[in-house]
């Protein structure tokens, strides 16, 4: 599978996050998603920007890498897989699918010494508006939490326009786009000492 996403974030504060989820999604209960996310011990998948993560979906496993390619728009590999999703288990390389184990060797990635470094669950509530969908995540991992506002467009143009109006609406700042699995390697950079 392959998919072209053109998305906007921000990161919310607690109470922003409560706001938006009062206006709209009174009594809404949110899908629970568990990221296992993937890199080897040097994290050089997230040095080099890619992202690497198993999501348990109606129970099969789904890898996917994420490629940013420019600003707001980034391409997915996706492909079912099924191993043990504990931290620090290596990865059989022929557990890879075919299409990201690709991608992976293109950019110089080995692909032989892969491991879960952690996951992150997210609650996440999302409904069509405007012309995208709109998400919003409390996101718990590594001993933290977080909050964050989402939204799909159709194109960049009307993305950016339609986000502005959502953020205005509620007098948020628009604050640095740092995508969830950064978010995570951050944190867990911080923990193991990696620069």
């Amino acid at each position: 599978m392959f998919e072209k996403e053109i998305e906007f974030k921000n990161l919310l504060t607690e109470n922003e996050y409560g706001k938006i989820q009062n206006d709209h999604f009174p009594r809404v209960k949110p899908m629970h998603l568990t990221n296992y996310y993937i890199d080897n011990d040097e994290l050089q998948l997230i040095g080099n920007l890619l992202m690497l993560r198993i999501r348990v979906e109606d129970s099969r496993q789904l890898m996917t890498v994420k490629i940013p390619d420019e600003q707001h728009v980034v391409y997915e590999y996706s492909g079912v897989t099924d191993i043990s999703l504990t931290e620090g288990v290596r990865i059989d390389e022929e557990s890879i699918p075919e299409n990201i184990r690709e991608q992976l060797t293109k950019r110089g990635i080995p692909v032989n010494n892969l491991a879960i470094q952690g996951s992150l669950i997210t609650e996440r509530l999302e409904k069509p508006s405007h012309s995208g969908l709109l998400v919003l995540d409390k996101s718990s991992y590594l001993g933290t939490a977080d909050y964050e506002l989402e939204f799909e467009a159709p194109d960049v143009g009307t993305g950016k326009s339609e986000f502005a109006q959502i953020l205005n609406k509620y007098g948020i700042v628009r604050r640095e786009e740092i995508v969830k699995s950064a978010r995570f390697y951050n944190l867990l950079k911080q923990q193991k000492g990696v620069n």
